[in-house]
């Protein structure tokens, strides 16, 4: 009995939740549905900053038919960020304003070309194991698909790390629930094991003798921290990655996992 009750605990406590990008198309598509504003508000109002609200798209926005509060809440969650001021997000130059967000540099020959790394979401959860001390159960986040969509250039990739800290409610490390992720320590590298054509990674594990849940420390690469300025920094692993699929993941509490995921060839 004690083992179920565990079983179960360990499954609800690390269902992946999903990450959602609401963005200027997304508040457009909905006005244009005649969607009332108390609902794109609460939306606004519930998720991070992902619009861009410089001059020419608050004209956009105004000709797409939507209403002067919903645009007055977009300027007013973006307050502060990257996003609100126009900033561009492809230049060379890591020390450029852009958006907040993870990174990686697929630039060569000492030339910097970043990429942003969207958030992406996990598929639920698989139970192995049979819960013995040598064969614990487990439970295993798994990520649609058997590779990520953004290829490493090489094995000791670098990645940029852009918070907003003027408020630690928008840029893109944050849910509804909670403030945003303000340092690279605050998330995990790990290696995806590929199963069944989608990768997976170990978020709990039970026993007659106990359950843990969360990613394993013994799981996690371990990486350098450079702050180059501000709200900048630069994460590098500190050993060469082996081919395969990784991902930064951000525990946003018990239940919920946001996965920046790459592969390396």
């Amino acid at each position: 009995m004690k083992k179920l009750i565990s079983i179960a605990a360990l499954a609800l406590m690390t269902t992946p939740a999903s990450a959602e990008d609401f963005n200027n198309l997304a508040v457009m598509n909905l006005a244009r549905t005649g969607l009332g504003d108390d609902v794109i508000l609460a939306k606004i109002a519930s998720l991070p900053c992902s619009y861009d609200v410089s001059t020419d798209q608050l004209i956009a926005l105004k000709s797409a038919g939507v209403s002067n509060a919903v645009i007055a809440a977009m300027v007013d969650r973006c307050v502060g960020s990257a996003a609100a001021q126009g900033a561009v997000s492809n230049e060379s130059n890591p020390l450029a304003m852009r958006q907040a967000g993870l990174y990686i540099d697929m630039g060569q020959a000492g030339a910097h070309s970043l990429k942003r790394i969207r958030p992406t979401t996990a598929s639920g959860g698989r139970l192995t194991g049979n819960g013995s001390l040598l064969f614990p159960y487990k439970l295993q986040m798994g990520i649609p698909r058997d590779t990520a969509q953004t290829h490493a250039a090489g094995k000791t990739p670098t990645f940029y790390f852009y918070f907003e800290t003027d408020d630690r409610n928008v840029g893109d490390f944050g849910t509804s629930a909670t403030a945003a992720a303000q340092s690279p320590t605050e998330f995990s590298l790990v290696r995806f094991k590929n199963k069944d054509g989608q990768r997976e990674l170990t978020v709990g594990k039970a026993s007659a003798f106990g359950a843990k849940v969360g990613i394993d420390p013994k799981l996690a690469i371990q990486f350098s921290v450079e702050e180059l300025q501000d709200g900048i920094f630069a994460v590098r692993p500190l050993t060469a990655l082996q081919p395969g699929e990784y991902g930064f993941v951000l525990s946003a509490g018990s239940d919920a996992y946001r996965i920046y995921d790459f592969s390396v060839s």
